[in-house]
């Protein structure tokens, strides 16, 4: 961009009175006259609002910019002497679900769209204010049935609450597997996995996909299964939905959508609410030392709320190790040492996950991290502390970007790696459009420790919609009928010609690739009936029967397991901890017992915060999810082999299922843990009675009895109350 139309430069001359604030306007004038350069303009008139007085003698020529730019919520946040012209134009813009929010002229323009029937696929900065136009759909009250797939169950739960808020009297919030539906207007609220594991999803009238990016998502090989389960559930939805709305971070285009036979409409929009000043620093990756002198400058600056991005739970620790370490950086003490209830959630972490673990020493010193080993109710709380502005800095992985939302107006880029690989000039602006917040920070800072990546094109291609011969089985395998190309008809017809495994298995189990389903075929081809037999009905497994199961965990399982270094086949350590949790009484006395032993074969803070974050991450990322997916395939293979040897197909895991993925809670309980109650609080309240009632019963019994539970303490009752009010 030339010198003499950028915003940031500009500005500085009217700062400096090298530059008059007339001839500042009349650039953005300009601008905002070019289609090309309408995102400049924007951002000439955002910047203008941050520094107001600057342009008090020009206030009706800034109000007449801003309505050219769209930006009518900032005519009503930052004036009150609007002609009545100017109010009727904020009356036209006033949303459907809240007479105080203004939309601005793309949230306008999409949700007329959608109105009328088109299908809509929106690409725009993280800023633009996607989800208001989902709350106006609702507000319509044109849809009875919708289904919102999000990428985490993070999402789930945040979605969930606004929309509950909002739209709780006239839908049923669907966000669970146990729920069913039991009135006339829904809203399914599911990750793709849960999409697909649904046979209730029927004339669906509005479905929307959330960082729709993600079916693109095919690159690294440990979230292609998850981009190939995003793609089977949009050929679901397409099939059984009347119209849809997919929403994601600005890209150059979309390929593959045209071939599934669906007009829509695409908007890639680089429509500006906020403005970026980008801080460049170059530094080595592998620079330690002169990443955190900076770190340290940046901090002793900029004082406000602020999110540093590391690349793993590791860099985080090393991190937050240094700030709590300098003295001179004057890092505000926790309000939890005034506040008694946030005293006691700094002494509930240190009773429950150690003194030394990186969470609890972080928090004691105002700083918030979160990463994808946290238990749900943690990274929530985090979440709320630094939004309430009762903590200041937040240091995260790619967990807190996928969609989270925060208000943070600076954001420090500390690696330019997610785990090892680097990430791209997508995911860099991604994680930069993090910074600012419409409403809340006109100009948001980014500073890039690192090299910035190199630009590049941003396509967003289908694998749903871009088959050819080396697409895999396991993908074409999930898709619908319809939506199957002649040459992957000839590909599924070949295959099922060559290999034993059933297309049904492929087909339920499509996250797994198809080698991986062979093998885990051949291993069971192998077992006499008197060894399915063994199994088949498990539930407290014996010492063969465990070896059996951690043998084929380890097949199928082997690159998530490799993650934690549970995968070596001459490695005992995934059959002793499947061992304790299944012979736990519950789960938090299987996490003390691990977290006792860390405390008791570790002497250093760090080596003990590290081994605690990884058994966090065993628990949630393995057990509650690779051992069950795991043991769901094993149930279907024994049942298919009961088949072959023309025996009733009675194989049952149930209950190691249950085990793994509830956390040894009841199927109801486990969903509040989803929404923010810690396992610790929800193991108290487990009675025989409430084990068997509904999600929403068990929410009714809690909002009503809440006060009268006296065997929870002041912080249990804090996180329920942040979960279900």
């Amino acid at each position: 961009m030339e010198t003499s139309l950028d915003p940031q430069q500009c500005l500085e001359c009217v700062r400096n009175e090298t530059l008059s604030a007339f001839s500042y306007l009349k650039k953005a004038n300009v601008c905002l006259s070019s289609p090309d350069l309408v995102p400049v303009g924007q951002e000439f008139i955002i910047r203008a609002l941050e520094a107001l007085p600057l342009f008090k003698k020009h206030n009706e020529l800034l109000q007449n910019l801003l309505r050219i730019a769209g930006l009518y919520p900032y005519l009503k946040k930052y004036f009150t002497d609007l002609s009545p012209e100017k109010e009727f134009v904020l009356d036209v813009y006033k949303s459907n679900f809240d007479d105080s929010f203004i939309f601005h002229s793309m949230q306008a323009r999409v949700f007329n769209l959608l109105l009328s029937g088109k299908n809509v696929i929106l690409s725009a900065p993280t800023s633009m204010g996607k989800s208001a136009i989902v709350d106006a759909l609702l507000a319509a009250n044109k849809f009875k049935t919708i289904v919102i797939v999000v990428p985490t169950i993070a999402l789930i739960d945040e979605t969930r609450r606004r929309i509950k808020a909002r739209f709780g009297n006239k839908y049923q919030i669907i966000h669970h597997g146990s729920q069913l539906s039991r009135k006339e207007k829904v809203i399914y609220i599911f990750t793709q996995e849960r999409v697909n594991e649904r046979e209730d999803l029927r004339d669906i009238d509005l479905f929307i996909i959330d960082e729709f990016y993600k079916l693109a998502d095919i690159k690294d090989i440990q979230s292609r299964p998850r981009a190939f389960a995003l793609n089977i559930a949009l050929s679901k939805l397409l099939t059984v939905s009347k119209q849809f709305y997919m929403i994601g971070p600005y890209i150059d285009a979309v390929q593959g959508m045209s071939s599934l036979t669906r007009e829509f409409t695409f908007i890639p929009s680089d429509f500006k609410t906020v403005a970026l000043n980008i801080h460049k620093y170059n530094i080595a990756p592998n620079n330690i030392e002169d990443k955190n002198e900076h770190l340290a400058k940046i901090i002793e600056t900029y004082k406000g709320q602020t999110i540093i991005y590391c690349k793993s739970s590791n860099c985080i620790s090393n991190v937050v190790h240094f700030l709590t370490s300098q003295t001179n950086l004057q890092i505000e003490r926790f309000s939890c040492f005034e506040d008694r209830l946030l005293r006691r959630y700094y002494q509930w972490l240190k009773k429950n996950y150690g003194s030394d673990w990186g969470c609890t020493q972080a928090l004691k010193s105002g700083i918030g991290i979160h990463h994808g080993a946290l238990p749900r109710a943690i990274q929530q709380k985090t979440v709320d502390l630094f939004n309430n502005k009762e903590i200041k800095f937040l240091i995260c992985t790619s967990t807190m970007i996928e969609g989270v939302n925060t208000s943070a107006e600076n954001i420090i880029i500390y690696d330019n790696r997610n785990g090892n690989p680097k990430i791209d000039s997508f995911t860099h602006k991604n994680i930069s459009g993090r910074a600012g917040r419409m409403g809340q920070y006109l100009v948001g800072n980014v500073f890039c420790l690192e090299q910035l990546p190199e630009p590049e094109p941003q396509i967003v291609g289908l694998p749903l919609g871009q088959q050819n011969e080396d697409s895999p089985i396991n993908l074409l395998a999930g898709i619908q009928p319809d939506h199957l190309s002649e040459q992957s008809n000839q590909s599924l017809i070949q295959f099922a010609s060559k290999s034993n495994l059933p297309m049904e298995i492929i087909r339920k189990h499509s996250t797994y690739d198809v080698e991986v389903l062979e093998q885990a075929y051949e291993l069971f081809a192998e077992l006499s009936v008197r060894d399915i037999e063994q199994i088949a009905t498990i539930t407290k497994p014996k010492k063969y029967q465990l070896e059996l199961l951690t043998r084929f965990i380890k097949t199928v399982e082997n690159r998530v397991l490799a993650r934690q270094q549970l995968s070596y086949e001459d490695s005992d350590e995934l059959y002793n901890k499947l061992r304790e949790y299944i012979y736990a009484n519950n789960h938090t006395e299987y996490i003390k017992a691990q977290i006792d032993y860390i405390y008791k074969a570790n002497e250093s803070d760090t080596a003990r915060s590290n081994a605690t974050d990884r058994e966090l991450s065993i628990v949630r990322n393995i057990f509650k999810h690779a051992v069950v997916r795991a043991l769901s395939l094993l149930q279907d293979l024994l049942n298919h082999q009961y088949i072959l040897f023309d025996r009733e197909p009675t194989a049952n895991l149930g209950w190691l299922i249950h085990i793994f993925e509830n956390s040894h809670l009841p199927a109801s309980f486990s969903a509040l843990e989803e929404m923010g109650i810690p396992i610790e609080t929800l193991e108290k309240l487990v009675t025989p009675e409430l084990s068997e009632t509904k999600i929403d019963t068990l929410l009714r019994y809690l909002r009503m009895n809440l006060k009268y539970l006296r065997q929870l303490n002041s912080v249990d009752q804090m996180f329920i109350k942040q979960a279900i009010y």
